[in-house]
């Protein structure tokens, strides 16, 4: 995939060139992607660049779109015409008027800004930081950035940019120079359902949506767990007679461990007759520094979830260097884990506050004041539990969490989720409360679906947390907490405290990983969730707000270089 970067502007005051469209696209362009010329495309006040590979994206004239589409869409490029169904980012010109599109999902970020001189819109942060030349810092965002580990519901890095939410219409009127912004609020309005027909409903609204989508235009691949949703996604697109080439990626430990992601998707491969590759995924013996910065280049800060890219993202680049166009990822909303409490129900989307864990002094002091939960993604009087988590986990952590991490990958390839197509969220959002809480009833469509392969009990990567411990990245989270940035950030009362934990930790040269197999084997996985969900709300740790304010200190000093770059290309 390609990051997207438009403009338009009112007069000569605000003008851009290609060479300006150039010169941000090299700077967001990952190190490690070479050989993909840009596409620029200038009109009358506007330019339009797709960036890097371009891989499956389409554009004509100054519109584009990123991802793909679930059917045809003719008149995908004409402000006005009726919103497509997938999963993508699109921008839409035909010189009068702009529009900006979100899909159904928000599975693609879009940002945008109005100056009284240019708007300009991006699926990338830095790209607007850039063409703003100068960085307005939002303490909204770092605020949740440290609770969260995202930006929160519609905050970027500058105070200045928003989010497109999903199911969006932006539209610009060049003439007013205003903006109008269309969207559909999110509702689950659950009714009555014998379990087996909405099983089979649910089904048949699966495998059409599946196959709408055109996985033949391009060189699309199918990244492939031991768990339920690529393994369903593989299933259906056989059976239409797609067979996309598999992968699956992780340690070289991984591969010969039963009950493994690695061990068991290789079988499932096998089954179809279908090839499938291992790809190794260790960490890079580079210094976290390189590897963070490779990271940021390409996430713009949208998350802080290092720890799948550790190999410095060159797993990722190597995708684009051997003619991949896109992953079919198994992205879904079908439902999430059992909850008790409001609190819980937020918390265990994202949704987590520095409230939720700090004194309401220690909060405002941190937050400065700029945090606060949207109206929209409030508890509702009369709604459910369960359905409060799903609306959270269909407004918030898709968009927002899943989201940033297709953010990431977007430098590499193009992203198509099917099961966050229209029909398939909007059905979901109907089921009983019990049919979606653990994804009960799709859990159950795939394995009466599925060939006869057992699930897996754990990943094939290494532990989420292990890294923070190792000592080369405990030492780069000191160097960096004591930097001169992060006195900016935080007070320093809180720098001491980070800094103390920190003195406090030990390092942890082996992981628990055959141990943490071994338990997994033995213990049922309903076992599991029922205890995580009797724990309630999984709180931040030290170690990770730590990682957090650093990978903000960094990501600051690359906004700011990035528009100190531009600004003296302009002199």
């Amino acid at each position: 995939m390609s990051n997207v970067i438009f403009a338009c502007w009112r007069g000569p005051q605000g003008a851009l060139n290609e060479g300006d469209l150039r010169r941000v696209a090299d700077r967001i362009t990952p190190s490690n992607v070479t050989g993909h010329p840009h596409r620029v495309v200038m009109g009358t006040q506007e330019g339009l660049c797709l960036t890097g590979p371009v891989g499956a994206a389409t554009a004509r004239g100054t519109s584009a779109h990123l991802g793909a589409f679930a059917g045809s869409w003719p008149a995908w490029h004409e402000p006005g015409s009726p919103m497509p169904d997938g999963t993508f980012a699109l921008v839409r010109s035909d010189g009068g008027r702009v529009e900006l599109c979100s899909d159904f999902a928000g599975s693609r970020t879009l940002w945008y800004v109005l100056t009284e001189t240019r708007f300009l819109a991006s699926t990338s942060q830095r790209a607007l930081v850039a063409l703003m030349e100068g960085l307005e810092f939002n303490r909204a965002a770092f605020a949740w950035f440290l609770s969260s580990s995202t930006l929160g519901p519609s905050d970027g890095w500058d105070r200045r940019i928003h989010r497109l939410p999903q199911d969006a219409r932006l539209v610009l009127d060049r003439q007013r120079w205003t903006l109008d912004l269309r969207t559909t609020p999110i509702e689950f309005n659950p009714r009555p359902m014998n379990a087996a027909a909405c099983r089979e409903e649910l089904l048949g609204i699966m495998r059409a949506a599946i196959q709408r989508f055109d996985f033949t235009s391009a060189r699309w691949a199918l990244p492939l767990s031991g768990g339920y949703d690529s393994r369903f996604i593989l299933g259906v697109l056989v059976e239409a007679g797609t067979r996309p080439p598999t992968m699956t990626w992780g340690l070289a430990s991984s591969l010969h461990q039963p009950g493994n992601d690695a061990f068991i998707a290789r079988r499932i491969a096998s089954h179809y007759g279908l090839t499938h590759d291992y790809l190794l995924s260790e960490r890079s013996e580079d210094p976290p520094a390189a590897v963070v910065d490779q990271f940021l280049a390409a996430s713009g800060g949208a998350t802080d979830q290092l720890f799948p890219y550790l190999d410095g993202l060159r797993m990722w680049a190597s995708f684009a260097a051997s003619g991949i166009s896109g992953v079919i990822r198994g992205d879904e909303g079908f439902g999430w884990i059992p909850v008790r409490t409001v609190q819980h129900a937020r918390t265990s989307v994202g949704l987590t506050m520095l409230g939720d864990f700090l004194t309401e002094a220690e909060a405002e002091e941190l937050a400065d004041g700029a945090q606060r939960l949207p109206e929209a993604l409030e508890h509702r009087v009369g709604e459910s539990i369960p359905a409060y988590r799903d609306r959270l986990y269909h407004g918030h952590r898709i968009p927002v969490g899943l989201a940033a991490l297709n953010d990431v990958k977007a430098p590499f390839v193009e992203i198509a989720s099917p099961l966050l197509s229209r029909e398939v969220l909007s059905f979901v959002r109907q089921m009983p409360d019990d049919l979606r809480t653990s994804k009960a009833a799709f859990s159950q469509i795939a394995r009466a679906a599925g060939p006869p392969v057992p699930y897996a009990t754990m990943g094939a990567d290494d532990d989420r947390s292990d890294f923070i411990h190792s000592e080369p990245y405990l030492r780069w989270l000191r160097e960096e907490l004591e930097s001169g940035t992060v006195e900016a950030l935080l007070p320093a009362s809180w720098r001491a405290r980070l800094l103390d934990h920190l003195s406090e930790t030990s390092f942890a040269p082996t992981s628990s990983r055959t141990v943490r197999a071994a338990l997994k084997r033995v213990i049922p996985t309903a076992w599991i969730r029922a205890v995580k969900a009797r724990m309630g709300p999984e709180l931040p740790s030290w170690g990770f707000l730590a990682l957090r304010t650093a990978l903000a200190s960094r990501l600051v000093r690359l906004l700011e270089s990035d528009a100190k770059a531009m600004r003296d290309a302009a002199r």
